[in-house]
Protein backbone atom coordinates (compact mmCIF):
# COMPACT_ATOMS: atom_id res chain seq x y z
CA UNK A 1 0.00 0.00 0.00
CA UNK A 2 1.47 3.30 -1.04
CA UNK A 3 -1.09 5.75 0.26
CA UNK A 4 -4.73 6.56 0.92
CA UNK A 5 -7.67 7.38 -1.31
CA UNK A 6 -10.70 9.04 0.24
CA UNK A 7 -14.19 8.32 -1.08
CA UNK A 8 -17.29 10.46 -0.65
CA UNK A 9 -18.04 8.90 2.74
CA UNK A 10 -14.62 9.90 4.03
CA UNK A 11 -15.15 13.46 2.83
CA UNK A 12 -18.57 13.61 4.48
CA UNK A 13 -17.08 12.24 7.71
CA UNK A 14 -14.44 14.98 7.67
CA UNK A 15 -17.07 17.67 7.06
CA UNK A 16 -19.07 16.29 10.01
CA UNK A 17 -15.89 16.54 12.11
CA UNK A 18 -15.73 12.79 12.68
CA UNK A 19 -12.92 12.20 15.17
CA UNK A 20 -11.81 8.89 13.63
CA UNK A 21 -11.59 10.39 10.14
CA UNK A 22 -9.45 13.25 11.38
CA UNK A 23 -7.19 10.81 13.24
CA UNK A 24 -6.70 8.76 10.04
CA UNK A 25 -5.92 11.94 8.13
CA UNK A 26 -3.51 13.28 10.77
CA UNK A 27 -1.64 9.97 10.89
CA UNK A 28 -1.32 9.91 7.10
CA UNK A 29 0.09 13.42 7.01
CA UNK A 30 2.47 12.64 9.90
CA UNK A 31 3.82 9.69 7.84
CA UNK A 32 4.36 11.99 4.88
CA UNK A 33 1.42 10.53 2.94
CA UNK A 34 -0.66 12.97 0.92
CA UNK A 35 -4.12 11.36 0.58
CA UNK A 36 -5.83 11.37 -2.81
CA UNK A 37 -9.39 12.50 -3.47
CA UNK A 38 -10.85 11.38 -6.81
CA UNK A 39 -12.47 14.36 -8.55
CA UNK A 40 -15.77 12.48 -8.90
CA UNK A 41 -15.96 11.93 -5.13
CA UNK A 42 -15.28 15.61 -4.51
CA UNK A 43 -18.00 16.61 -6.96
CA UNK A 44 -20.44 14.32 -5.17
CA UNK A 45 -20.06 16.07 -1.81
CA UNK A 46 -18.90 19.62 -2.56
CA UNK A 47 -21.63 22.24 -2.23
CA UNK A 48 -19.91 25.50 -1.30
CA UNK A 49 -16.79 27.09 0.09
CA UNK A 50 -18.62 27.23 3.42
CA UNK A 51 -17.79 23.57 4.09
CA UNK A 52 -14.93 24.59 6.37
CA UNK A 53 -13.95 21.11 7.56
CA UNK A 54 -13.96 19.73 4.02
CA UNK A 55 -11.83 22.65 2.82
CA UNK A 56 -9.40 22.04 5.69
CA UNK A 57 -9.11 18.35 4.75
CA UNK A 58 -8.55 19.17 1.09
CA UNK A 59 -5.56 21.40 1.87
CA UNK A 60 -3.63 18.25 2.76
CA UNK A 61 -4.86 16.19 -0.20
CA UNK A 62 -4.27 15.88 -3.91
CA UNK A 63 -7.30 15.79 -6.20
CA UNK A 64 -7.00 13.07 -8.84
CA UNK A 65 -8.52 14.28 -12.12
CA UNK A 66 -11.13 12.27 -13.98
CA UNK A 67 -10.04 12.31 -17.60
CA UNK A 68 -11.15 10.15 -20.49
CA UNK A 69 -8.67 7.35 -19.81
CA UNK A 70 -9.59 7.08 -16.14
CA UNK A 71 -13.31 7.32 -16.90
CA UNK A 72 -12.95 4.40 -19.32
CA UNK A 73 -11.06 2.36 -16.71
CA UNK A 74 -13.81 3.07 -14.16
CA UNK A 75 -16.39 2.02 -16.75
CA UNK A 76 -14.58 -1.29 -17.21
CA UNK A 77 -14.85 -1.88 -13.45
CA UNK A 78 -18.60 -1.20 -13.64
CA UNK A 79 -18.97 -3.55 -16.57
CA UNK A 80 -17.46 -6.45 -14.63
CA UNK A 81 -20.19 -6.38 -11.96
CA UNK A 82 -23.76 -7.51 -12.57
CA UNK A 83 -25.11 -5.37 -9.72
CA UNK A 84 -23.13 -2.27 -10.40
CA UNK A 85 -22.40 0.40 -7.85
CA UNK A 86 -22.35 3.96 -9.15
CA UNK A 87 -19.83 5.70 -11.33
CA UNK A 88 -18.35 7.59 -8.37
CA UNK A 89 -17.59 4.33 -6.56
CA UNK A 90 -16.01 2.99 -9.74
CA UNK A 91 -13.88 6.12 -10.06
CA UNK A 92 -12.72 5.74 -6.45
CA UNK A 93 -11.90 2.06 -6.95
CA UNK A 94 -10.04 2.79 -10.19
CA UNK A 95 -7.98 5.49 -8.50
CA UNK A 96 -7.07 3.34 -5.50
CA UNK A 97 -6.26 0.27 -7.61
CA UNK A 98 -4.08 2.29 -10.01
CA UNK A 99 -2.20 3.95 -7.16
CA UNK A 100 -2.01 0.90 -4.87
CA UNK A 101 -3.81 2.85 -2.14
CA UNK A 102 -6.01 1.76 0.72
CA UNK A 103 -9.46 3.36 0.57
CA UNK A 104 -11.05 5.23 3.45
CA UNK A 105 -14.73 4.64 2.79
CA UNK A 106 -18.22 4.52 4.13
CA UNK A 107 -19.12 2.06 1.38
CA UNK A 108 -16.75 -0.88 1.71
CA UNK A 109 -19.03 -3.43 0.04
CA UNK A 110 -19.30 -1.63 -3.28
CA UNK A 111 -15.60 -0.89 -3.52
CA UNK A 112 -14.59 -4.45 -2.61
CA UNK A 113 -17.03 -5.81 -5.21
CA UNK A 114 -15.63 -3.56 -7.92
CA UNK A 115 -12.06 -4.69 -7.21
CA UNK A 116 -13.16 -8.30 -6.98
CA UNK A 117 -14.77 -8.01 -10.41
CA UNK A 118 -11.32 -7.57 -11.93
CA UNK A 119 -9.62 -10.12 -9.69
CA UNK A 120 -8.03 -7.57 -7.39
CA UNK A 121 -8.34 -6.68 -3.73
CA UNK A 122 -8.50 -3.30 -2.09
CA UNK A 123 -7.29 -2.55 1.40
CA UNK A 124 -10.29 -0.87 2.99
CA UNK A 125 -10.50 1.35 6.06
CA UNK A 126 -14.17 1.64 6.98
CA UNK A 127 -15.27 4.99 8.32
Amino acid sequence: MSGLTYDSGALIAAERNDRRMWLIHARALARGVQPTVPAAALAEVYRSGRQANLERLLTGCRVDPLDGERARAAGVLLGRRSLSPGAVDASVAECALRRGDAVVTGNAGHLAALADGVGRRLAIIAI
